[in-house]
């Protein structure tokens, strides 16, 4: 076995800046890694994950996250609810508690709202000549579609940015200070929820959370406010900084090599596959636990009952037995849809389609209304220190509008 050209403790904030060299030496000399002193495995070749996937009656999600983190979502150590820990049946009811705000319908009618919040952010911008794209656009748009979306108001923007950043299914990974931090967030944006959640309950509004309490409450006889408020934790914090960094990343992409922004900038069409490409290549949840219900194996590697399975999606995302040139973007890649960045089998992300629709509006939004586009040089296009999300700190671009683009 060759000598891992990586020497860090992974998933860690240490090896989570590049993690791509230790992706590919584990895919070719330890695809199944067990992490010594633990029972936990790194699962990184594209067959495998999408495999281990699709089995929850042997890589089960109840308890893989919770079981080893010192608190769950909501910043306590009661027994979470989410649909995140659950496998079938009890998951596809979860989900489709959940599920209403990304139907089809659902998303044609928040089209044109989505738009206006773009076109209000790009409004902002007027004047300025340079921008950071990660924290003037790219955060602001999730999270302001969430905010209309869920009912909250503008006054909950801080906790709902805070509370989206928690590492949740990496905490146990994080150094304690870190955790720390973050339990202190999750608490803070508990009780925001929770006073939101029961004031809705008393005054519900045209809003998917009032939706949500109202389809429990017709279920179940009354409010069960932790069975809410773990469900919406979920869908809160799964649909604003992933999609935040999908939209930042699908930029920095575009900006790196010449001709790739002009033709997107040609022709729109093509930026669902740009943003699919991106997907793959920087995913940004990197990774996603399962427990192993009773012995078995991958790759002849022996799986003890109980040991937790991180399924690297970033790693099999750049298989190269599954995606050609795996190292390079390739905007135009036939098989682009077979990425894992959104998950696969029951737990495919419930937000992908409202994540898509966002992103390509963003595109088609900005690029029809500013002109010139350029990176600015010499900048530290470091990550944001996570063990399981990748995402861009900043981007710093120079832009300028045309000069008859108002709208």
């Amino acid at each position: 076995m060759n000598q891992c050209p990586v020497h860090v403790n992974y998933p860690s904030l240490e090896g989570a800046e590049n993690p791509y060299p230790l992706y590919d030496w584990l895919r070719a000399e330890a695809p199944v890694y067990r992490i010594p002193g633990t029972t936990d495995f790194l699962v990184t070749r594209f067959e495998d994950v999408t495999a281990i996937a699709k089995d929850h009656e042997t890589f089960s999600s109840v308890g893989s996250r919770s079981r080893y983190n010192p608190f769950n979502e909501t910043g306590d150590g009661k027994e979470t609810q989410s649909l995140l820990e659950a496998d079938p049946p009890d998951h596809r009811a979860k989900r489709d508690f959940c599920g209403n705000a990304f139907k089809p319908r659902r998303l044609r009618a928040r089209t044109g709202r989505i738009t206006e919040i773009c076109q209000d952010l790009i409004d902002d911008l007027k004047g300025r000549t340079r921008i950071d794209f990660v924290a003037d656009f790219a955060e602001r748009l999730p999270l302001l579609v969430l905010t209309d979306m869920m009912g909250f108001s503008r006054e909950d923007l801080g906790w709902l940015d805070g509370w989206s950043r928690v590492d949740n299914g990496g905490l146990s990974f994080l150094p304690p200070e870190v955790q720390e931090l973050q339990k202190a967030s999750a608490h803070g944006a508990t009780e925001n929820l929770t006073r939101t959640i029961l004031r809705l309950a008393d005054n519900p509004g045209d809003d998917e959370l009032s939706g949500m309490i109202a389809r429990q409450v017709a279920r179940d006889g009354a409010l069960d406010i932790d069975y809410v408020r773990d469900n919406v934790v979920t869908v809160i914090r799964g649909g604003v900084i992933t999609t935040a960094h999908l939209i930042s990343m699908t930029m920095l992409k575009l900006l790196e090599q010449p001709g790739r922004l002009r033709a997107v900038r040609e022709d729109f069409s093509r930026i669902p596959a740009a943003l699919e490409e991106t997907l793959r290549m920087e995913s940004p949840v990197q990774w996603a636990p399962r427990i192993a219900t009773r012995d078995t194996s991958i790759g002849g590697v022996t799986i003890p009952a109980g040991a937790r399975v991180l399924l690297m999606f970033g790693a099999a995302n750049r298989d190269g037995s599954e995606f050609s040139g795996s190292a390079e973007f390739a905007a135009d890649r036939a098989n682009v849809h077979a990425q894992v960045a959104f998950g696969v089998g029951p737990h495919f992300c419930l937000g992908a389609p409202l994540a898509r629709l966002e992103g390509r509006i963003a595109f088609e939004t900005f690029l029809a209304r500013v002109g010139d586009i350029r990176l600015v040089p010499g900048q530290n296009l470091d990550h944001v220190p996570s063990t399981q999300f990748r995402g861009l700190n900043a981007l710093h671009i120079d832009i300028e509008f045309e000069v008859d683009a108002d709208v």
